[in-house]
This record gives C-alpha cells, sequence and structure tokens, in this order.
C-alpha cells in the first residue's frame, strides 16, 4: 500500500540532518547518513491527524485524554507483548531527557552507570554532565556478531557504587535485537546486585525475520519491578521534532517522583499535536510499519551484497534490527580521524563516526538506511571512491 521510495526536499526545512552537517563535517555539501532520522515522508493518516488539529484553531494548554493511553497501551500489547496499564504510562519531550531525568531521580553523584559499548553517544553525555561515573561493559564481537560479556557485567554489577544499568534494546548501533535468554541473564545479575536497569527501547519497532524484540519488563514481575522502560513513536514514524516519548513505570513510588519532577518543572504537559499523532499512528499505523521494516530490509541486503562484493576495505554486519548498519572500515586507514577524512573528501558521505560510540567503535562507521531506494544506491556507488 505505501511508497517509501518518495524523494523529499529537506534542504532549508530546519533539518539537523541537513542544517548542522557543517558543525559536524566541516562542509554541508555531503550526502546526510547521519543522525538517526528517516528520509522517508510520514504516512498520510498522521499528516491528517495534524491537520484536524490544525483545523480546530486553538492550541491551549493541552490534557492526554484516555484516548491517547489506550492507543499506547494496545500498541504495546499486540506488537510487543506488554502489557501497561494508563498508570504506568508517563509523557517525556524525549528518550535521552528521561534518561536524564531516571539518572537525577534514582542515583546520586558519583555513582556508577553501565553502559554496553559501543553504544548510543549521548549516553557517556547524559551520565558525566549529571556528575555519575560510566561503567563500561563492552559487547564483545565474535564470528561477525556481538554478544554481551556476561563475566564482565557480573564483576561490575558488584560493586557497591553501580547502581544503574541503561540497557540499548534493540541495540544502537551494532543492530542487536537481544535474546529473551540474554536479557534474562542480565536482568538477574541487576537484580542480584541493586542495580536498577532503565531500558531504551525506542527502536523496538524496526526488527527484521527471523528476530522478535522483547521489552524487558515483559519477562517478569521482578524485572517489572527492577525497570524503567523508555521509548516513543519518534523513530517508527519519523516524528522525532513533534517529542511524542513517554516512559513506563511500574513502581508506583518512582512513577510518583517522576510525575512530581515532571510537574516542577511545568513538562508535565505534551503539545496538542504530539499527542494527536501518537494515538493516530498506534491506532492506524500497523500495516505502515510492516512494510516499512520490509523497506529497510531490502535496503540492508542491497547495502551488505554491494559493499561486500565491490569495497573489500570495509566489512558490514547485517542488523537484526533498527535502520542503521555498523560497518567496519579498520581496513581503510590507521586512524579513526582518516576514515572520517575519506568519507568526506573522497566519497562525500556523512555518516556517524564509529569513536563517537565509544572507544570500542574507533574504525567503524554507522550508515542510516531509512531512505529511498535510489538515493542509497547513490551513497553505495560513492563508496567505491573509498577503494585503496
Amino acid at each position: 500500500m505505501y511508497d517509501f521510495n518518495e524523494l523529499v526536499d529537506r534542504h532549508h526545512s530546519s533539518s539537523v540532518k541537513y542544517e548542522e552537517m557543517d558543525l559536524k563535517f566541516g562542509t554541508n555539501q555531503l550526502m546526510p547518513f547521519w543522525i538517526a532520522d528517516m528520509e522517508i515522508k510520514s504516512p498520510d493518516f498522521l499528516i491528517d491527524a495534524l491537520q484536524k488539529r490544525l483545523n480546530h484553531g486553538i492550541f491551549g494548554y493541552s490534557k492526554r485524554m484516555p484516548g491517547y493511553y489506550d492507543a499506547v497501551s494496545q500498541w504495546l500489547r499486540s506488537r510487543h507483548g506488554l502489557a501497561a496499564q494508563p498508570e504506568n504510562i508517563e509523557y517525556a519531550p524525549g528518550v535521552v531527557f528521561a534518561l536524564n531525568m531516571m539518572i537525577r531521580l534514582f542515583t546520586s553523584p558519583g555513582d556508577k552507570i553501565m553502559i554496553q559499548t559501543p553504544v548510543y553517544y549521548p549516553f557517556f553525555g547524559i551520565i558525566q554532565g549529571n556528575g555519575r561515573v560510566i561503567s563500561e561493559n563492552p559487547l564483545i564481537l565474535e564470528d561477525g556478531k556481538y554478544r554481551m560479556d556476561f563475566a564482565d557485567l557480573r564483576e561490575k554489577a558488584r560493586d557497591e557504587q553501580c547502581k544503574m544499568l541503561i540497557l540499548c534494546s534493540p541495540h544502537n548501533p551494532v543492530g542487536r535485537v537481544w535474546t529473551e535468554e540474554e536479557l534474562r541473564e542480565l536482568g538477574e545479575i541487576c537484580i542480584a546486585n541493586h542495580v536498577l536497569v532503565v531500558s531504551d527501547e525506542i527502536h523496538f519497532d524496526m526488527v527484521f525475520k527471523g528476530h522478535k524484540h522483547i521489552p524487558f519488563a515483559s519477562i517478569s514481575e521482578a524485572f517489572r519491578k527492577n525497570s524503567i522502560t523508555c521509548t516513543a513513536p519518534s523513530k517508527t514514524f519519523n516524528i522525532a521534532g513533534l517529542h511524542s516519548a513517554y516512559t513506563i513505570i511500574y513502581n508506583a513510588e518512582r512513577m510518583e517522583k517522576y510525575k512530581a519532577e515532571l510537574s516542577l518543572l511545568d513538562l508535565n504537559r505534551s503539545n496538542a499535536f504530539s499527542q494527536e499523532v501518537t494515538q493516530a499512528v498506534y491506532e492506524k499505523g500497523h500495516q505502515w510499519v510492516d512494510e516499512l521494516v520490509e523497506h529497510i530490509e531490502g535496503n540492508m541486503k542491497y547495502a551488505y551484497d554491494f559493499i561486500t562484493k565491490n569495497i573489500e576495505e570495509i566489512t558490514p554486519y547485517k542488523m537484526e534490527g533498527t535502520y542503521l548498519m555498523w560497518l567496519d572500515c579498520r581496513k581503510l586507514a590507521p586512524s579513526a580521524e582518516e576514515i572520517d577524512q575519506r568519507f568526506i573528501e573522497k566519497a562525500g558521505l556523512a555518516l556517524d563516526s564509529g569513536y563517537w560510540f565509544g572507544d570500542s567503535g574507533k574504525g567503524f562507521m554507522r550508515l542510516n538506511l531509512a531512505c529511498p531506494r535510489s538515493m542509497l544506491e547513490t551513497a553505495m556507488h560513492k563508496l567505491l571512491k573509498l577503494k585503496i
């Protein structure tokens, strides 16, 4: 039913991906495959919902109505097998905002917070910026696939100063969709050592055939009590600019603490457009998402085959989820800075540099595949200019 190959001109549309490219790369004359938003137009039923609200003409203070909570709850249950009642769901302007809040509310300055590197780079800033200490539990790359290092996780969780683990599920940037067995082992280690799990599940809708996203909180009652989930429809429907994230908190005391802080900051009311859109996409977006995931999986297969066949200096990894492909570029140049330079100056492409995701990402690059196929084809042929 849906066409994901329409090219949309995003220049001069206040898009960070285009308008801030020169700040990251020193030029705005590159094809952008970096920041994780899509080059795919949002669906018509989403635009219709915005238009209907716009036509009303009054945009005063907005209260989230029961239909909003019903739509979120039904999406979580039908797509992911996660039961959440309205009292378990609360608004957040964004997932990174929510993670900041959880750090501030449920840890203290000097506490250690564990992350599994290479990982989404804002995790580093929000931990250190809040006066907490990063505890890295690096993933192990083995036979072309990343896995968790449970021995290291167990050792670091035993540290009495370690109070929280931020889980990235599905994992950005390596594209793993964690199995129930992996999540169980992680969760049991955290419970045994009184480490709160805060699970960033913003990519939970973007999972490919043969894999299934398991919400951390869905595994057991004990896991629900020892976790907070932060997610949003923003990656799925390309609406990050509408600030429509939410948290799922089953512990009533933690929820009250979070709601009180939101109220204190006067951030407890979402804008009128974000709640209308969230309800619309969760009520009407099932088929659109299914077809979108199929399109992105097709892009992944195309990019993987093209790079494997034509560019021996780059090793691509097949993702299990997300729309972000992790590329091993260590054969291209001896340093991460030289790899960056080659992508910019030779290929004319803007990708996320692997070292942004931690030291274990040095020599890698992250490629955003959420785009029309023709755009990806152009980028792949630009990559040929990197050949040594």
